[in-house]
């Protein structure tokens, strides 16, 4: 007799598209409570699949062979699982494309998954091919509603460059744009995120009038939130729709909140 297929359960969000992208449902015994959201890519595929918060008598109670996480769950949590022999797999942060098969195929060999890993890099590959340089050298600033933008070592960062634009900014990683900094900067372009968050939106330096107005007088547009909300290879699937359209339109707020 062949080995039992092993059984799965999610930590979190970002976690939960690894599972969803790779593991056949009737392997997964249930996936975070978060599964489900907007910013979840493979949410569709959670629709039957039971979410849970990461408490350890819920998992237990489960009897999963594998958890898998990326920023899930507590050190306590992570110690307990392990000392009822389940076997934890911890997902890295990548923060580009070149990084995004290689950890998609060292997941998918602990989970057993090889086969559906090859479709999915398959998949992968002929996103981006596919990814036309839309940006033709406008320089473009990522902003979000916080008043974040991205550098170019970031995973936003390398899909805005693959796209074709050239990044407003060198600075590394995430880092805040007071709205003073953000109104003394002249992209052709901005790329905006979560602006249809309204509760987000709530109170940040987004709907500051000065700011809401020069990105409105900017050739804008939005970026897809299940593709800037965790890293990984099925980002570059709306890559290379995002490449279809000319990305030029200055219509990005009309969702934001007032």
């Amino acid at each position: 007799m062949g080995a039992q297929p092993l059984k799965v359960v999610s930590l979190d969000g970002c976690a939960d598209q690894y599972v969803l992208g790779l593991v056949p449902r009737n392997q997964i015994l249930a996936l975070s409570d978060r599964a489900r959201l907007p910013d979840s890519y493979f949410r569709e595929r959670a629709a039957t699949v039971r979410r849970i918060q990461p408490r350890l008598e819920t998992i237990l109670a489960l009897k999963p062979d594998i958890v898998v996480r990326t920023w899930g769950g507590d050190f306590n949590l992570i110690k307990a699982l392990e000392k009822h022999d389940i076997r934890i797999i911890n997902i890295n942060d990548i923060t580009n494309y070149d990084q995004a098969k290689p950890e998609l195929f060292r997941v998918a060999k602990a989970l057993g998954q090889e086969a559906g890993a090859g479709i999915e890099a398959h998949r992968f590959d002929l996103a981006l091919a596919a990814t036309r340089p839309v940006g033709q050298g406008r320089t473009v600033l990522y902003y979000t509603p916080g008043g974040y933008s991205a550098g170019p070592d970031t995973m936003v960062g390398d899909m805005l460059q693959r796209l074709g634009f050239k990044l407003e900014t060198q600075n590394k990683g995430f880092f805040y744009l007071s709205p003073e900094v953000l109104l003394s900067m002249k992209p052709d372009i901005f790329a905006l995120a979560f602006y249809d968050d309204h509760y987000a939106m709530r109170r940040v330096p987004g709907r500051n009038p000065l700011v809401r107005a020069q990105i409105a007088a900017t050739p804008n547009f939005t970026l897809p939130r299940q593709s800037v909300s965790c890293s990984g290879w099925f980002t570059a699937y709306d890559l290379s729709e995002l490449s279809q359209s000319p990305l030029t339109g200055s219509g990005g707020l009309k969702a934001v909140p007032q």
